[in-house]
């Protein structure tokens, strides 16, 4: 099946989800790598999931949602997506495809699509303070801390209190 491309490097192509695609993304979202680094856990049922994120990976709480796809193979390595309200650019990479560069090349293909095609002129994005390599990856895309916008949570597993940090990517066009 053809997707809808939106953006893409030499590596890396952000795509249309499509049906097929839901399996794959549910199985990542009850990862217990994933549940930690979001601080959250799916609460509803694989069935459930599809009808609230639909193919275009659009729900309430997602403005914008893609897959992440290595060009070489084809293969769905990941997700990215846009919260609505605060635009706030998330992603998740699959935990095989992981500490292999991917998320930084797609987390900047998603940062350009937020602000160059859909014009935004800030983005935001998070990660909790115990995690190194979000925060690495989210610094090298050119984020800047936004301490304002921290917020602490209570830790999905343990219950304490843990802090989320903020960050915040202005568009140089939009002054």
């Amino acid at each position: 099946m053809d997707r809808k491309k939106y953006i893409e490097n030499d590596v890396l192509c952000l795509a249309e989800c499509i049906e097929s695609d839901n399996n794959i993304l549910y199985e990542s979202w009850n990862e217990h790598e994933t549940i930690w680094g979001y601080n959250w856990k799916v609460p509803y049922s694989f069935d459930e999931y599809c009808t609230n994120f639909k193919n275009d990976n659009k729900s309430n709480s997602w403005s914008w949602g893609a897959v992440v796809i290595r060009l070489e193979d084809n293969v769905v390595i990941g997700r990215i997506g846009l919260s609505a309200g605060l635009p706030d650019l998330s992603i998740t990479i699959f935990k095989k495809y992981r500490n292999l560069q991917y998320g930084t090349m797609a987390f900047l293909l998603g940062v350009r699509y937020c602000l160059e095609i859909l014009k935004l002129d800030k983005i935001y994005a998070g990660c909790f303070e115990d995690n190194i390599a979000s925060r690495k990856m989210i610094e090298q895309c050119g984020f800047k801390r936004n301490p304002k916008g921290d917020e602490i949570e209570d830790h999905i597993f343990t219950g304490e209190d843990r802090l989320q940090l903020d960050f915040m990517i202005e568009n140089p066009c939009y002054p």
